[in-house]
Parts: C-alpha cells; structure tokens; sequence
C-alpha cells in the first residue's frame, strides 16, 4: 500500500444568494478572480440554475444561487502550484458585499492497493470494519462507505470512506480506498465585514487544514493481514 494520494482540492464559498450567471470568463479575467493568461477547456455553461467554467490548468469554476465553487486537480502539484485557495480569496475581495455564510475546505485523495482488489476490500472489511456473517449476504460483494467526525479546536473533519478505482493509462481500473474529506466553518450571523475578515483568514490557512486531514488519513494505514476474505463466483 502507497501512502496517501490527494487527488482534489474543492473550496466552496456559501453565500446567501448570487446571480450564476454574473461569473463569466470576461468577469473573472477582468477583476483579475483569474489570470488572464488562462485558457478555458470546453464551452463554459452559463444559465440562471448554475454556471462552470473550466480551464487547461485543471481548475473549474461552478457558480450555483448560494454557492460558488473552486474545484482542482492537485495530484503532483506542490503547495505553491494550487491555485484556488487564491481565486477563493480574490472572489471574496473582489465580491466583499455579498453576504457569505460560509466556506468549506473539501479534499479527496486515497490510498492505492496497486492493483490488488483483495487488499482492498481486506482493508475495508478487516482493518475499519469486523468480519461476520452480514459480509457474506447476496451473490456479490458487498459494498461499504464510512462516515466519521472528528472535533479539533475551531473546526470540524467529516471524513467518508468508500472502495473505489482509478482507471490507470493503459491498464485496467486500479482499485482504491477513497477518503473525502470537508471542513465546514459556519459564518452565519456574523457582522459582514468579520465574516469576510474570518473567511479571508480561513482561506489563507487552508494548508493547515490539508496537513490535518493527511495527518488523520495515514493513521488509518496498516500492513496487510492473512484474514481470508468470501469469495464469490463472477
């Protein structure tokens, strides 16, 4: 088993109402949200139910009526390469007289079983859960996802766990444990210059919250057991 791979990173602002189709690639270039010197992949989707924008740097932009979203690939990028944490902070700045209501920290990575399917349905189902009869009910594998909490001082990590698979170039689909993770932070009620100040300050820390979730994913690593594992016939 490899060590933890994050594959996205997702900020999602929440604000009380916004117009989806004021966020247009001229909006973004103009008021410098993005650089200009992006070029966008695809035709942008612009309408009243939501809009997205995507661009060849793997970033998307998708404006829904009480949220915007700054969704990336940052699978191989150093911290300095991700890009949406300053996109977020620039919407904010170039949009302070929105009422935000608050900001979520979402990341998705996982740990890669190297083609070993039985070692990752052992992982499931030894390693985070017990072995017993309800694994073996039905004709096929059961299919697991975990849903945890866990409180640190001034946040809160939701973490859900799923077997899944990567397609890998050239090679069939590569199985996985995926671990979605979010940070929720509630800006609701607050005077809108604090809230703008406090979600400035949480976007500028969003390394800490990314080191957070790694750090409570790899504990969740072990060394593969002998468990035996159902088999079922294809």
């Amino acid at each position: 088993m490899q060590n933890l791979t994050v594959q996205e990173l997702a900020i999602v602002v929440a604000v009380q109402k916004i117009d989806p189709t004021l966020l247009t690639p001229d909006f973004l270039t103009m008021t410098q949200i993005v650089p200009a010197a992006w070029e966008i992949l695809g035709q942008p989707v612009r309408s009243y139910d939501g809009s997205q924008i995507t661009y060849q740097q793997g970033v998307s932009v998708i404006a829904q009526a009480q949220r915007v979203s700054f969704v990336e690939l940052i699978l191989n990028k150093e911290a300095e390469q991700i890009e949406v944490p300053k996109l977020a902070q620039a919407f904010v700045k170039v949009l302070s007289n929105l009422e935000f209501v608050g900001v979520g920290i979402n990341l998705r990575g996982y740990l890669d079983f190297e083609g070993k399917s039985e070692a990752a349905r052992r992982f499931m189902f030894s390693h985070l859960l017990a072995l017993g009869d309800w694994l073996t009910i039905g004709d096929a594998p059961v299919q697991a996802g975990i849903n945890l909490g866990y409180t640190f001082p001034g946040k809160r990590l939701n973490l859900t766990i799923n077997e899944a698979s990567v397609q890998q170039p050239e090679q069939n689909s590569n199985p996985i444990v995926l671990f979605s993770g979010n940070f929720d932070y509630d800006l609701a009620g607050g005077d809108p210059a604090a809230n703008v100040a406090r979600l400035q300050e949480i976007l500028a820390n969003w390394q800490q919250d990314l080191a957070l979730y790694e750090d409570v994913v790899n504990k969740f690593k072990k060394a593969e057991t002998a468990i035996e594992m159902p088999t079922y016939s294809s």
